[in-house]
């Protein structure tokens, strides 16, 4: 018999008695449903293979994406640092060079520490490329795109680094400050007494003769006990009656400059004594060689008398 007309005969036999049924099928058609069978088990088998190796590749490209995810978290947080950093650290810079030149404003016109200053406004100048570098590092980390971290850190430091120099800058400005404070509390400035001039310094007419006599002082009239008041801060170096003068008190001040205050009738400090300015140290009198109660006023700089009209406000 012929392949193609071979069969294959499938018979149903029921329990209940009923009549048998068959079912021939050729065997070339189960050949072929068995050739399809396999054709789709095959197909099955190599889409689940493809598919557990694409889920795999997935779930690895998931658990790397996770991680680039978490770096750039990371950076991100970074970088947010970086920048509230670089502003805080403006901030400060900006407000250190406005007090810092608000100082040397003040300090400008000062003859005894133009030198000083000028040598802070020299190593001030000194410092501005790091400032500049200051701007790049913040227009470093405004730029997300084109981060360099270790760049704009190197910037930070460099900032971080000129902080410390503009504080330092800032305590000799402090310094010089308390300096010239200090140097004008001792400058004397003030009237010793408030009251009217009848003899200025230099060459004048003696008021017990008719001889010209070098008046070294300055005479200011005053009703007898008023308050004779020290023209700056300093210390009582003498108390005491000298000839002609009277019974006087003679102020040491620093910076070369002391004052004596004659003629007094009641002398109210006393020697080694800190007097501060405008503090009262005597009396208004008339002692010693003297027309009528009056404080004879008299200023030396470095041991040598001057006008003391030069100082008085």
């Amino acid at each position: 018999m012929n392949e193609s007309q071979e069969k294959f005969t499938l018979m149903v036999v029921p329990h209940s008695g009923k009549s048998t049924s068959s079912i021939s099928i050729p065997i070339v058609v189960l050949k072929i449903l068995g050739g399809l069978l396999a054709v789709v088990i095959a197909g099955v088998a190599i889409f689940v293979t493809h598919f557990s190796i694409s889920y795999k590749r997935f779930k690895t490209d998931a658990e790397e994406l996770a991680i680039v995810t978490k770096d750039y978290n990371v950076l991100q947080r970074q970088l947010e640092f970086f920048v509230e950093k670089t502003r805080n650290l403006e901030e400060k810079m900006l407000d250190l060079e406005k007090l810092d030149t608000d100082l040397r404003d003040l300090l400008q016109n000062d003859p005894a520490l133009k030198k000083n200053i000028e040598k802070e406004d020299n190593k001030s100048d000194v410092g501005k490329p790091e400032v500049s570098a200051f701007t790049e590092s913040r227009s470093i980390l405004s730029s997300r795109g084109s981060l360099d971290r270790e760049r704009a850190l190197r910037q930070l430091q460099l900032l971080e680094q000129r902080i410390p120099e503009q504080e330092q800058s800032l305590e000799e400005l402090k310094d010089a400050v308390i300096q010239r404070t200090d140097r004008l509390s001792h400058t004397p400035s003030l009237y010793p007494v408030v009251g009217r001039i009848t003899s200025n310094f230099g060459y004048r007419r003696s008021p017990f003769g008719r001889r010209q006599e070098f008046h070294d002082g300055l005479d200011i009239a005053a009703p007898y006990g008023t308050n004779v008041a020290a023209t700056a801060d300093g210390m009582v170096t003498f108390v005491g009656y000298r000839a002609g003068y009277g019974s006087t008190v003679t102020l040491s001040h620093g910076y070369g400059f002391e004052t004596s205050y004659c003629h007094n009738s009641k002398i109210l400090v006393k020697t080694g004594q800190q007097v501060k300015r405008g503090q009262v140290i005597a009396k208004v009198g008339s002692s010693g060689r003297s027309t009528g109660p009056h404080v004879h006023y008299m200023v030396k700089v470095n041991g040598e008398i001057r006008n003391p009209a030069d100082f008085l406000k």
